[in-house]
């Protein structure tokens, strides 16, 4: 094996039932009714000793606060429900990425769920590449960029698949084979926006069809890969330390890093070269650059090259499928959340002015809304998950690059408007009810007056002259009532 490919779909989701309800009660894991014969279990354990090495070492390679938001505690009220396809564990499963020129297969490994209380999710691919005629630099770019696109990015792309692949297929799942397999024809037929393709959608059916989704980035999952190659790794490990001239010579070598990392395939997206230089100095961790290792990010991709010698297949790879893949899917779920609470925020306020008369419903909403907010600043986004320098390097340097604190910040923004708007709301129903009491105690104070007046308690009187002083106080209080309604109009 030459190259490890991870490809991650995050998602926003509904469940179908629940659209009008509580934020809380929309996100509700445990009420997302499951498919009992599905072929998805849920948070099976380590299936074996090499499993559970791993597991061990992930763990204590992260703080222990951050375990619940990465493994599922098997409750209902865990943050994470972790879902793992059978398949992969009882037979050979194939990744099969046709594009006009070579057809790719990768081994999957493993295939994930993870839903959480934010109403989002990560659909996740572990793909193993092992076979020698897909070990090529310009292999490994097409297996990223192709296998990773989840619908056309540009509707001429229907046709001239620039950008998009024949098909991808999952080869080997259970059930009827045309489910996980997408040629991306329908697409021209039926041209919905944001659509993600069959196998991605009938996967997550497999275990709802109450689940709606809708993807959280864009036409393309976000990819983890690393990749052995002597030459390449040889070059940047015999370069200068602090790499300042190699983005910019021997420009076939330095190319492929720019593509790899920016996930391209023909030629680099950025043509300019100080530009690039500078893009790949601020996207590029160099610890172990002098052992041949470098590692790479982008808003759509974390990458690693290595040599092809036993430390960097076994030690480093693991780590890019493990501790690695666990900071990229937490970075994600971070991302991902922040936009499922900024489309609530819309919803809300864009039915603001369709509830006159249920402002108490909406000021309930709105709590609910900022009560899970709260809930995942204090259990989802974090400004460190490790104490391992490595770890903290490249979790700081994927929080950068996806913006996640300035996302948060304007999240925050938005949250506080909307509380803005609801204090006022709230503040309009109290004093509504104040006015209320205020006119009942004007309308009742004649009356009061007016018995008092007369010293009803204190001696004998007749019923006629009861009835006649109630009727005084009573006529005094209407009059008082329509002098207020009068002025108030006024």
């Amino acid at each position: 094996m030459n190259s490890y490919h991870i490809f991650y779909f995050p998602f926003k989701w509904e469940n179908k039932k629940m659209k009008d309800r509580l934020f809380a009660e929309q996100t509700d894991l445990s009420a997302i009714p499951v498919n009992p014969y599905a072929n998805w279990l849920r948070n099976p354990g380590p299936l074996n000793e090499t499993e559970k090495e791993q597991l061990y070492n992930e763990k204590n390679f992260f703080y222990e606060f951050v375990h619940p938001v990465l493994y599922d505690n098997g409750g209902k009220d865990s943050i994470i429900y972790h879902y793992e396809r059978q398949e992969p564990q009882q037979r050979d499963v194939s990744y099969i990425i046709s594009v006009k020129d070579k057809t790719y297969q990768l081994k999957v490994e493993a295939i994930n769920l993870n839903l959480y209380v934010t109403g989002v999710g990560t659909l996740i691919f572990y793909l193993a590449n092992h076979l020698k005629n897909q070990w090529e630099p310009d292999d490994i770019l097409k297996i990223n960029q192709y296998g990773r696109r989840i619908f056309p990015p540009f509707y001429a792309d229907i046709e001239g698949r620039s950008e998009t692949a024949n098909y991808i297929q999952i080869k080997g799942l259970n059930g009827d084979p045309t489910l996980y397999k997408e040629d991306f024809s329908s697409y021209e037929i039926h041209p919905e926006t944001w659509k993600p393709a069959c196998f991605i959608k009938n996967l997550i059916l497999d275990l709802s069809e109450d689940i709606e989704i809708t993807p959280a980035i864009d036409d393309r999952m976000f990819v983890n890969c690393w990749y052995g190659n002597n030459s390449l790794a040889n070059f940047f490990k015999n370069d200068d330390e602090t790499l300042e001239h190699f983005f910019l010579d021997k420009k076939e070598t330095n190319d492929f890093w720019y593509k790899y990392i920016y996930v391209d395939v023909s030629s680099p997206s950025c043509t300019n070269e100080d530009m690039r230089k500078s893009l790949l100095k601020s996207q590029t961790n160099k610890r172990w650059q002098k052992e041949g290792t470098l590692f790479g990010m982008s808003r759509y991709s974390f990458v690693c090259l290595t040599e092809e010698s036993w430390i960097p297949k076994n030690i480093v790879a693991v780590h890019m499928r493990t501790m690695y893949s666990r900071i990229v899917e937490l970075i994600l779920v971070q991302r991902a959340s922040r936009l499922r609470f900024s489309d609530e925020v819309t919803r809300q306020v864009s039915t603001l002015p369709k509830r006159k008369g249920l402002e108490p419903l909406v000021l309930e909403h709105v709590n609910s809304l900022h009560k899970e907010y709260i809930r995942f600043l204090n259990q989802i986004h974090f400004s460190e998950v490790t104490a391992q320098d490595q770890g903290i390097e490249l979790y700081n340097l994927l929080y950068e690059t996806l913006s996640i604190e300035k996302h948060i910040k304007e999240l925050d923004e938005e949250i506080a408007e909307l509380d803005q708007y609801i204090n006022l709301i709230d503040d309009k129903i109290r004093n509504k009810n104040a006015e209320i009491l205020n006119y009942i105690a004007i309308i009742f104070l004649p009356a009061s007056l007016f018995y008092a007046f007369f010293n009803i308690g204190c001696e004998p009187y007749t019923n006629l002259k009861i009835l006649l002083i109630g009727i005084g106080g009573l006529t005094l209080s209407l009059i008082m009532f329509l002098l207020l309604k009068i002025f108030k109009n006024k």
